[in-house]
């Protein structure tokens, strides 16, 4: 690959990695001229080039983000293949290539948040990972199990921080001041950063504060009450040189979420396109989440493992539901339910250059989660009447992982390469404590332990056509053994679920064909992947119309197509373009008591294909940005249409109070932005968001989209 297709292939993947970057009102634009950018996901934690990847990765820099989008979801947003789902104002969860919740990994600063209580649909967590900590998110779509194990099957998303650096001489200090003003939702946001170096030494840290109202929808819809919420969050990392190829890092993060309201389970949901309200009378959660690690990493030095990285962290995640539930709208009291988990984490990843034509990637990662969960009842006072056996999980039980990986880059002078690679993988759970019904302390199971092993791999393949095109592709495994939320859920989440320890563990295999190309002024990226699923745990409406689910394993598929195209009209003019296609089904259960049917709890089942839960609709996003050679300020002006999701899962079809009964509609929004930098140490942008002012949602969310919102947000440096 010469030194020009670098230069030029390079521009061509930070445009297709920024392609319609402003979806559904909530991102902004970005520069997207940096020709050296390196990403570190791919290779677990060891910085390649983003031009040589066999993977389809997305990466962007924060600065600009952390003016305009609220959340690390929203800002993924405008990446080909993602939907971002939101059950409420403070709940967005990213659907990658058709997968959501615990099917996809979130990392910060390359380690591990998930856990055995994360939830299998769209879920809170990702909420906890505060923006304003970051310093660039990469989101790399595709199954990658061999380099992250377990829940890799939709993507990959890593939250990096800066990356440490000293002063050559004297103390040098810097502060970031952030402000964001959003009209629709009634919200400000305030931060401020301060990072400090010294020859041997790096210190930062950081904290904001946000608060929302309710959230405005379109012209018909109006105010959505009940639906804002406060959130703050801190993070501190210190850092010591240790030689000039090594360091010493210690960080902390902390993230906590005041009552944010789960509003289309109440009596204040919207009844738009023929919605139903819930019951309750309210319903909200707190989320609090804390991060500690230490970590050394060294790179460049001579031994069997010139680069590396050894990382000690303790991750804690508490959470608390507080619901009133009614009939017609009068109270008839409620429940508090809460889990802890504490999960210590050991991961070790290794780089060894120059082995056979290429390098060696290999490591371990060991997990010991410990849960306790519990709740109890109130009356239409909120007075205490009697305590539950569990809450939404196992009263008592631990969760323990360990795995090994090596991972291979074989290059050749034909200009092919190669990356095999497997993992082994043992997990365990001891299930010590959990019932039935956490309201019937006479349905305790017996104490049990469960154990899943998993060996898989995956094979990649590069090849650079010419100067103007390169190829990439492969097949990749992924696995997901039953969590403690499969195991011994009851009614944590909109369903009223039941344990099951009989459930096997989900198998994956996604094959993915790419191609990139580059000329003078166009550039593209095309690919298409088709995931096999075997064993996927689904969750079927015991009857419909009821909340109650039966989780069985079912086997399926999930394909797509994503095209994404940049052309630049003059120095001053660009525009970007972007295609997502998939279509999916999965083996799910039917209420129907048919001939031949399943006999389950007295009920009788048939199986049946179905789309996939919350199926993506095809999306397509145009984006033209005007930037002035030599000027201050730039501005870019988007569109997107959004297809209708008509193609629904069972449970899809149950869930009257977010998806109307024939589908979510489409939708087509318009969306301008405005940056204008004052000088080298201030910045000021303006966004008027969803400019018609229509009434949207997005596929399987709570609550409908922003109606039209002016954003002003201003950052301050010194």
């Amino acid at each position: 690959m010469n030194f020009r297709f670098i230069h030029a292939f390079t521009a061509l993947t930070l445009y297709s990695c920024e392609l319609c970057c402003i979806v559904l009102g909530e991102t902004q634009p970005e520069d997207i001229d940096n020709l050296n950018p390196l990403v570190v996901t791919p290779e677990g934690g060891f910085s390649k080039p983003l031009v040589t990847s066999a993977w389809t990765i997305s990466y962007s820099e924060t600065d600009s983000k952390k003016l305009m989008s609220r959340s690390l979801a929203e800002s993924l947003s405008g990446i080909p293949s993602v939907m971002i789902q939101k059950t409420a104002l403070g709940q967005s969860s990213p659907y990658i290539r058709g997968l959501t919740g615990y099917h996809n990994l979130l990392l910060v600063d390359g380690i591990r948040l998930n856990h055995s209580a994360m939830r299998s649909g769209p879920n809170q967590y990702w909420s906890t990972v505060e923006l304003f900590s970051s310093d660039r998110v990469e989101t790399l779509r595709g199954t990658h199990g061999v380099l992250f194990g377990a829940e890799t099957v939709g993507g990959v998303v890593n939250s990096l921080s800066n990356i440490p650096y000293y002063s050559e001489s004297n103390t040098n200090q810097s502060t970031q001041i952030l402000a964001r003003l959003s009209s629709a939702e009634n919200s400000w946001s305030g931060g401020i950063s301060s990072k400090i170096s010294s020859p041997d030494w790096f210190a930062e840290i950081s904290h904001i504060e946000r608060s929302f109202g309710d959230l405005e929808g379109g012209k018909m819809i109006g105010k959505q009450k009940k639906t804002g919420y406060n959130s703050r969050g801190s993070q501190a990392r210190l850092s010591k040189k240790l030689s000039e190829d090594s360091n010493l890092i210690f960080g902390f993060q902390q993230t906590f979420m005041d009552d944010v309201p789960r509003t289309h389970k109440t009596i204040d949901a919207l009844n738009w396109e023929g919605l139903s309200a819930g019951s309750e009378i309210w319903r909200r959660l707190d989320q609090k989440r804390n991060l500690y690690y230490g970590r050394v990493n060294w790179e460049d030095i001579d031994g069997i493992a010139n680069s590396g990285q050894v990382t000690l962290s303790l991750h804690t995640h508490d959470q608390e539901r507080n619901r009133m539930k009614g009939s017609s709208g009068i109270a008839q009291g409620g429940d508090f339910q809460y889990f802890n988990l504490n999960d210590f984490g050991l991961t070790a990843r290794f780089e060894k250059k120059d082995f056979i034509e290429g390098n060696l990637f290999y490591g371990t990662e060991c997990h010991n989660e410990n849960l306790d969960s519990g709740g109890y009842k109130f009356d239409t006072n909120t007075n205490k009447t009697s305590d539950l056996v569990q809450g939404p999980l196992a009263a008592d039980a631990s969760y323990n992982r360990i795995a090994t990986y090596i991972y291979s880059i074989q290059e050749f002078d034909s200009g092919w390469t190669i990356q095999p690679g497997i993992r082994y993988a043992k997990i365990s759970a001891n299930l010590k404590r959990f019932y039935e019904k956490n309201s019937d302390a006479s349905s305790l199971f017996d104490p049990e332990e469960k154990s899943y092993e998993e060996v898989i791999g995956s094979f990649r393949v590069t090849k650079s056509i010419n100067d103007d095109t390169f190829i990439f592709g492969g097949f990749s495994q992924g696995f997901r053994p039953p969590s403690l939320y499969d195991l011994t859920s009851t009614d944590e989440t909109s369903a009223v679920e039941r344990p099951n320890t009989k459930l096997e563990s989900e198998q994956f295999l996604q094959s993915e064909v790419g191609m990139r190309g580059v000329s003078d002024s166009l550039s593209w990226q095309t690919s298409f992947y088709h995931t096999w699923i075997k064993d996927m745990i689904v969750r079927s409406p015991i009857e419909r119309g009821k909340s109650e689910v039966l989780k069985s394993n079912g086997d399926g598929f999930i394909q797509g197509l994503e095209l994404e195209l940049a052309y630049r009209w003059s120095p001053s003019w660009k525009s970007d373009f972007s295609f997502s296609w998939m279509k999916g089904k999965v083996e799910q259960l039917l209420d129907n008591n048919s001939t031949g049917s399943i006999p389950i709890d007295g009920r009788n089942y048939s199986i049946i294909e179905r789309a996939t839960t919350r199926l993506m609709p095809t999306q397509v996003n145009l984006r033209t940005q005007f930037e002035p050679v030599g000027s201050n300020w730039s501005s870019v002006f988007s569109l997107l249409a959004v297809g209708k999701a008509d193609r629904l899962s069972l449970k899809d079809e149950s869930d009257i109070t977010r998806i109307p009964g024939n589908g979510t509609p489409n939708y087509f929004l318009a969306n301008i932005y405005t940056n204008y930098n004052i000088s080298d140490f201030s910045t000021i942008s303006l966004a008027i968001e969803n400019i018609g002012d229509v009434d949207y949602r997005v596929h399987g969310s709570g609550i409908n989209g922003a109606g039209r919102n002016f954003v002003f947000s201003c950052s301050l440096h010194f």
